[in-house]
């Protein structure tokens, strides 16, 4: 991307004209002194380069010297959705245990090698498809690897290492396991987790998805033995993608991968089987009491949409207007307007395994009533009203921008091609993109948001303390109780 790109990116976030009258509307005043740019801003990606290794991985390449380093990502099938019933968060506990040793490295060696040659390399457990704190991805593991671009070899050895005879060492399980259990005692009665929890299983009923991670009772049952039944199963190729950005060519990328990698062999990994539900119908509230809380924990949701509707980049629009960001609504009435939180947003979860719409916050008890109805207020509008020209030019501007600035960072547009991929998006999706998001009107802000946007259905949970909120609860629906555990 050129130099002209950035300097129209950053003036696209500035929404309206220079000599515009400074229009005021909700929580906000637009003074519009920045110059800014009307045209649409164009792009158009560097492609990268496809490759089928020999161990089945589907490898692009998007080669750039902008920095002197590689960062290459692989997908594998490791996932929470594949935790044995019984045993919540066995692909974390696997994932977290792949660095701890080799059968010819400590993790001690493992770390300082690593940072003798300035390069990481991490694994995590496949859980993109969760719930309130967002995700992307289709809920696989990725394994990602950073290094200087003369140290990549290095790096692809170790990792080649940690694949091929990870030895989960016992010493180091037993530490492992300790630390987590004085943090999940904590984790499981945080407000945040008990309403994520119930919020995946209220959406998601029946199924893995439901899953949110580690228990204390799973946590105990987990055996050394079934991280290495996981770590063979699922940490293997099975043709999922693989990308490699960075200071390396096409022959470059295959040749080191091939060299250090071709012994790292799989094959097909059944998909999980899970259904994908319209949203439920009937409005609920879900109090969850936790007596002595001095605050409430609201979470608003319902099933939504999934990443390759049409409607999909309208409703980033519409949701950059509501809930994304300082400049949204939600930020600026329900946060700075009215006092009742220090952060309120809202968004989409719209993956492989999951769609859902969810907007959360916390509030003192004394305001639960009046936060949720002016939370659910600004629901309405943004269904029922049409967004200014004002503000509907700053979000799409806003999206424009954070979009193009992102592609100054290969690794993201390395990513971008590989959402591309993975959703079968058309090949042209990105390059069409900001012309998309412009083109977006508050007609279709509306519509969206009448059918995406939880009101007569929204599904309520809220966490604190029963005796003090159960009645006003009762005013935005009926109420299931139900203790913290």
């Amino acid at each position: 991307m050129t130099r002209t790109l950035l300097l129209l990116a950053a003036l696209a976030g500035l929404a309206a004209a220079q000599d515009a009258p400074a229009p005021a509307y909700r929580g906000m005043l637009r003074l519009n002194r920045a110059p800014v740019s009307n045209e649409v801003l164009k792009v158009k990606l560097p492609r990268p380069v496809e490759r089928r290794l020999s161990n089945g991985l589907r490898l692009l390449i998007l080669e750039s010297h902008r920095t002197p380093t590689v960062t290459l990502v692989i997908q594998t099938p490791s996932s929470r959705l594949r935790d044995p019933e019984g045993l919540p968060g066995l692909a974390d506990a696997t994932a977290a245990m792949m660095t701890m040793g080799t059968e010819s490295r400590t993790a001690r060696q493992i770390s300082e090698q690593l940072a003798d040659i300035g390069a990481s390399i991490s694994f995590s457990g496949g859980a993109g498809f969760g719930g309130r704190g967002g995700g992307a991805g289709g809920g696989e593991a990725a394994i990602t690897v950073s290094a200087l671009a003369e140290n990549f070899d290095a790096a692809l050895d170790i990792l080649s290492d940690i694949l091929l005879h990870a030895s989960f060492p016992a010493d180091e399980f037993a530490r492992w396991k300790g630390r987590q259990g004085s943090m999940l005692q904590q984790m499981r009665i945080n407000p945040a987790t008990l309403s994520n929890d119930a919020m995946m299983k209220l959406l998601y009923p029946g199924d893995a998805r439901g899953n949110t991670g580690l228990t204390p009772a799973s946590l105990e049952k987990i055996t050394r033995q079934n991280l290495i039944e996981h770590y063979k199963r699922y940490f293997v190729p099975a043709g999922q993608l693989a990308g490699i950005s960075g200071a390396i060519s096409a022959q470059d990328a295959v040749d080191k991968l091939e060299k250090h990698l071709a012994a790292w062999k799989g094959g097909p990994v059944a998909e999980p089987k899970l259904s994908i539900s319209p949203p439920i119908a009937e409005k609920k509230v879900l109090l969850i009491s936790r007596p002595g809380s001095v605050q409430t924990d609201l979470t608003l949701t319902n099933r939504a949409i999934e990443r390759t509707s049409p409607d999909y980049i309208a409703c980033m629009v519409m949701n950059q207007v509501l809930g994304s960001g300082p400049a949204a609504r939600l930020f600026r009435i329900i946060r700075e307007e009215k006092g009742y939180t220090y952060g309120v947003s809202s968004r989409f979860d719209a993956t492989r395994t999951s769609q859902h719409f969810v907007s959360s916050m916390s509030v003192r008890t004394e305001v639960t009533e009046p936060a949720l109805a002016d939370l659910l207020k600004e629901f309405q509008e943004i269904r029922d009203v049409a967004v200014p020209r004002e503000e509907l030019e700053g979000a799409r501007r806003t999206l424009v921008a954070s979009f193009a600035l992102g592609l100054e960072n290969p690794a993201q547009v390395l990513q971008r091609w590989m959402q591309q991929r993975e959703y079968g998006l058309p090949e042209d999706y990105w390059d069409t993109y900001t012309g998309k998001v412009m083109a977006v009107t508050a007609a279709d802000v509306m519509r969206v948001a009448k059918k995406y946007v939880p009101y007569d259905n929204v599904q309520i949970i809220a966490v604190g303390d029963g005796a003090k909120i159960r009645d006003a609860l009762k005013k935005f629906g009926p109420v299931e109780e139900r203790g913290v555990e």
